[in-house]
């Protein structure tokens, strides 16, 4: 087994445990601490434990320690700035420290429960994670390259749904992150004609349920397609 191979079946099988408890993609969380940690080799990863690039605050329950790091613009520059990042004992402590992150903050709840991986990596990324503009397209790349939705599908499983094409009958459709109104609107909409629709669920605001779109961009109401 290769290095790379370790650290992702490391960080993927915590991933897989801990999606029951927190619902958040494995794929997003392995691609995150490839990123954050350059396969666990970082200072911040070897010295704390840290893989997943975490900030300390006061009363987060660990640990801190100050590393100098890089800050992207809306303009593109660059910007380095002393920043404190949270240090941890152990690797599970480190993972475990990470969904702790994630359900502590509000703004990321809507990342629980979402099933389609680009669709998480681009919630992340406006929810405020990473400055970097690319942030979004660089996770979906290493999920790509790596395999990453094989994790996914040990927590989520097959689903005996076949294929079907909707005929979406209003323009500007809101599309969703996730199954239902309580899910955050992606930004985009779904125009109005022919959808391939990958699977359907129950779900609020809608009497006849929610359909993924197959090319990845969300959710739509059935309330609206037939």
């Amino acid at each position: 087994m290769t290095e790379k191979k370790r650290f992702i079946e490391l960080i993927g099988s915590a991933a897989v445990a801990a999606y029951g408890e927190y619902k958040i993609l494995p794929s997003l969380a392995i691609a995150q601490a490839i990123l954050e940690s350059n396969w666990g080799k970082s200072g911040l990863s070897k010295d704390c434990y840290n893989f997943f690039g975490m900030k300390w605050r006061v009363g987060c329950g660990c640990d801190y320690k100050e590393y100098s790091t890089k800050e992207q613009k809306p303009d593109g520059s660059y910007y380095t700035i002393k920043a404190r990042f949270r240090k941890y004992s152990s690797v599970e402590e480190g993972i475990q420290g990470y969904y702790k992150f994630l359900s502590g903050y509000k703004r990321y709840h809507n990342l629980i429960g979402v099933t389609d991986a680009d669709t998480v990596c681009d919630l992340i990324r406006a929810d405020g994670w990473a400055t970097s503009l690319k942030y979004a397209e660089n996770l979906k790349k290493m999920i790509r390259t790596y395999s990453l939705t094989d994790y996914d599908k040990k927590v989520i499983g097959k689903s005996s749904f076949t294929k079907m094409k909707a005929m979406v009958r209003i323009s500007n459709l809101r599309i969703r992150s996730g199954p239902g109104t309580d899910y955050a609107w992606t930004g985009k909409y779904c125009e109005k004609g022919y959808n391939n629709i990958l699977e359907t669920k129950p779900g609020k605001g809608s009497v006849k349920g929610w359909g993924k779109l197959e090319d990845g961009s969300g959710w739509i109401s059935m309330d609206y397609a037939k």
